[in-house]
């Protein structure tokens, strides 16, 4: 059986073609152009299922940035990453076109799910992924469910409050924990300290603490114990069996993961993620062979 998994997000839309075994068949990707509107991220999406779709597709499974209601494929709420967005009704749109079933969730929750299943995750029952990249994003999984929460926001740790009363968050709430461990929160960090804008992203940062620059070397251990006061709070609460980093700032793990893990000590059980960006378009897969089967 050939399904299609598809990752929407701000910069770029990812489309495979796989099958039931997560065999990965030919993969598409092209900008999203997201700030030109809900038309032009809808015709590049197309353009990218156009490419991958043949008539023996059985399905299409979709993860997007945005909090989406599961059941109905429409996006609740998307920010201004993704302008007009909210609102759109994924599910109905591409069933109309392609005449096959379609499933829609948020492209995080994809991902634990890719994870799960072919990633990280694999033997594991319970478990929460966390994605660190712009911004942080999370999933919890429980008996092998995904927990979606009433609202379809459960899993929003970015904006779990860490420290009261702290940094200003996008959110409108102050404290936020994507304001201390993302790689946005990386940079700004930086910049702050050193009282000028000399680094853009949190590449920059890391590549300063190899040549072991004082004011990197401080940001870094600040991001290490802001995120590990997270996975203490989370394992309080949630008690998962392993904890799983992804995102872009697991590419620089080399430099703070065993800072992380010896903070955390041997009682919590985290691991980097595997699947890398294409976690979304497996995970999607996954979605819609499940509702297929």
């Amino acid at each position: 059986m050939k399904v299609i998994g598809v990752d929407i997000g701000g910069t770029k839309i990812l489309g495979g073609i796989m099958d039931n075994d997560g065999n990965l068949k030919k993969l598409k990707e092209t900008p999203t152009q997201a700030k030109l509107g809900r038309e032009v991220i809808l015709k590049n999406l197309f353009s990218v299922i156009d490419e991958l779709i043949d008539e023996d597709t059985k399905g299409i499974g979709i993860g997007s940035a945005g909090r989406i209601n599961f059941d109905t494929g429409v996006v609740e709420y998307a920010t201004d990453n993704l302008p007009g967005w909210t609102g759109c009704n994924l599910k109905e749109v591409l069933e109309q076109r392609y005449k096959i079933p379609v499933v829609v969730d948020n492209d995080v929750n994809a991902a634990a799910i890719g994870e799960m299943w072919l990633g990280s995750g694999k033997g594991y029952k319970s478990m929460l992924v966390m994605t660190i990249g712009t911004g942080v994003g999370g999933a919890i999984i429980y008996n092998g469910q995904l927990i979606r929460g009433s609202s379809w926001s459960a899993g929003e740790i970015g904006h779990m409050i860490l420290y009261p009363e702290g940094r200003q968050c996008n959110c409108g709430q102050r404290g936020c924990l994507e304001q201390y461990a993302s790689g946005t929160a990386i940079y700004k960090e930086y910049n702050e300290l050193l009282g000028e804008e000399k680094v853009s992203s949190a590449k920059e940062v890391f590549e300063l603490y190899k040549r072991n620059d004082a004011i990197a070397m401080k940001v870094v251990n600040s991001f290490v114990k802001s995120l590990s006061l997270s996975i203490m709070s989370l394992k309080n609460i949630i008690d998962p069996e392993v904890f799983i980093i992804g995102g872009g700032v697991i590419d620089s793990k080399d430099l703070w993961w065993d800072k992380l893990k010896t903070i955390l000590g041997r009682d919590v059980n985290v691991v980097p993620a595997s699947l890398g960006g294409k976690a979304t378009i497996f995970g999607a897969a996954k979605l819609i062979l499940d509702a297929i089967y």
